[in-house]
């Protein structure tokens, strides 16, 4: 088997997988690790791949080869064109790309399987969770699944790491937000975000029930709170002034948002008049400047100061005046 591409997770996974699918048929076959970037490469091959005195059965798991020299691949080639002994398995990793490209190249030739490794992105990371949830027997809601994505990032190993702890201590068919809340609140500024998501998708009971559990739970994330409002309304108004025929990472890139975050943004603009986005930077700009104790009157900064409380409640009646115009598409 030839294990191609630039995946380390998944090709990880494959060669877990061919090793554990050996050691089914027998338990005690033995793993040999060949470095085939090494001085002592070929040596170390030529054993590898021969039978010893006792008849053991192996797995052979070479490594580096982008950097294997030509001995090496002919070594393996001709292994493989003669057959290999009775018991003996070998796995060829290679991260692709165009170092090593010939010795793929020929190794394919020689007959190995390729099992590819490619990178995933976009929603392709949404499918990767969902797979994840399903080799744990669980599912997740969509909200909990872009929670997860926006507090760990889109690192494979780490995004399977996080399921199947989640799996293990979420009780329960479905993992919902709540429960991805609980383990990463600390990780990223979860809290403004769902703030932002509820706000932006109408939904204001969400959108005041998220910043009054906020506030309890840490009375000075007012700031945080707005600054990630207006973040999602920045990510709105740049989309609004996107040139056409962009592509969705170029969008991602103009809009400052991973990939699988664009969607999102598409499907929330066509809510908003712009002339409702307008009025929404007036409200943050109050809220923004109620939660850090000023008073803002009109277009008049007041010289008396607003406590957490007063702060809070200007925070919650903005956020639900911008949801209000929401629904009316006008100002």
């Amino acid at each position: 088997m030839l294990v191609l591409g630039p995946e380390d997770f998944l090709a990880d996974r494959v060669v877990a997988a061919l090793v554990a699918r050996a050691r089914a048929t027998d338990p005690g076959i033995e793993r040999r690790d060949v470095d085939l970037g090494s001085e002592t490469t070929l040596g170390e091959l030529v054993e590898a791949l021969s039978p010893n005195l006792f008849g053991d059965a192996a797995v052979v798991v070479c490594r580096g080869a982008e950097s294997a020299d030509e001995s090496a691949v002919g070594t393996i080639a001709t292994a493989v064109a003669e057959g290999l002994p009775d018991g003996v398995r070998l796995v060829v990793v290679h991260p692709g790309g165009n170092k090593g490209r010939g010795v793929a190249d020929r190794l394919k030739k020689a007959g190995l399987a390729v099992a590819a490794c490619e990178n995933v992105k976009g929603r392709g990371i949404d499918g990767f969770i969902a797979g994840e949830l399903a080799r744990n027997s669980r599912r997740a809601t969509p909200q909990a699944v872009a929670a997860l994505r926006t507090a760990l990032g889109d690192d494979l190993r780490t995004l399977a790491s996080a399921v199947s702890q989640l799996a293990s201590d979420v009780e329960g068919s479905d993992i919902g937000v709540e429960d991805v809340i609980g383990y990463y609140d600390g990780v990223a500024d979860m809290p403004g975000y769902l703030i932002s998501d509820a706000v932006w998708e109408g939904r204001a009971t969400e959108a005041v029930r998220r910043t009054r559990w906020a506030l309890v739970n840490d009375p000075g994330i007012g700031p945080a709170v707005t600054s990630a409002v207006a973040g999602g309304l920045r990510q709105l108004g740049r989309y609004t002034a996107a040139r056409g025929g962009m592509s969705e990472g170029e969008l991602a890139s103009y809009l400052g948002v991973p990939p699988f975050k664009v969607r999102d943004v598409r499907e929330r603009v066509g809510h908003w008049h712009p002339a409702a986005l307008a009025r929404a930077v007036g409200e943050l700009a109050i809220a923004d400047a109620a939660v850090k104790g000023r008073d803002v009157r009109g277009r008049v900064l007041e010289e008396s100061g607003l406590d957490r409380e007063q702060g809070a409640y200007l925070l919650e009646m903005a956020l639900l005046r911008i949801v209000e115009r929401r629904s009316r598409g006008r100002s």
